[in-house]
């Protein structure tokens, strides 16, 4: 278990590359936290997600009569600029056209925000490992085998990522909590089901320790005599 040990050690020895990897990573989560709870909640007034919670039912009749007072008021100034009248169901057929496409957008830039973050795990493990060559070598030199290096490193990256998520996740959650409780803007609302937080932890986790896979491979296979040369 001692290789695996060393894992939690390298993370201190280069605190500084790790901790802003770390930040990158919380600040991608927050971003695809807040803007797909974003999108539920816009999907929640449409009335595409009405099971996330159980007040949303009620939640949702009250932003309905919210559409109706838009679409009315809508109507009203189309009137009065076009002089015609478009029906309710058309206006509000458009609205929801538009309200899509929203979350469209949110969808998109909550991925690239997350990817952003998650692809620093890469940048950094590069350097680390170029600068530990050395020690990958005397650990092959030592008996450890290739298989034992690379899950040691994988868990270090994995690590990373996990804990980059847990502080993006927990601030994302009281972030939005707060707002939700500052503001009320019934058609934008934002919801946070208990799933969602989890989910990005557990993706970030494991994908933070595939994206270092290239880099782990190619240094673990390099011959073990030329790297203690180095």
């Amino acid at each position: 278990m001692g290789i695996y040990n060393l894992s939690y050690k390298n993370l201190r020895r280069n605190w500084l590359r790790n901790t802003l990897t770390i930040l990158r990573i919380a600040f991608g989560v927050i971003v695809f936290l807040i803007l797909v709870s974003s999108g539920i909640g816009i999907s929640t007034v449409l009335g595409q997600n009405q099971g996330l919670s159980g007040n949303i039912s009620t939640q949702t009749n009250n932003k309905s009569m919210v559409v109706n007072n838009i679409i009315n008021t809508l109507n009203e100034h189309i009137n009065s600029i076009l002089g015609t009248t478009i029906s309710n169901s058309q206006l509000l057929t458009g609205i929801k056209g538009i309200l899509r496409n929203i979350i469209s957008l949110l969808d998109v830039l909550a991925s690239i925000g997350f990817l952003v973050g998650i692809f620093g795990i890469n940048y950094a493990m590069n350097l680390n490992l170029l600068e530990r060559n050395r020690e990958i070598g005397l650990f092959k030199a030592l008996g450890f085998t290739e298989l034992q290096i690379m899950l040691s490193l994988f868990f270090e990256a994995g690590l990373l990522g996990f804990i980059g998520a847990v502080i993006g996740a927990v601030l994302a959650v009281l972030g939005i909590t707060v707002l939700s409780s500052f503001i009320k803007i019934q058609l934008f609302s934002i919801v946070m089901p208990i799933w969602l937080p989890f989910t990005a932890i557990f993706i970030t986790t494991i994908l933070s320790a595939l994206i270092a896979t290239i880099s782990i491979y190619y240094y673990v296979k390099e011959d073990a005599v030329e790297a203690l040369r180095l």
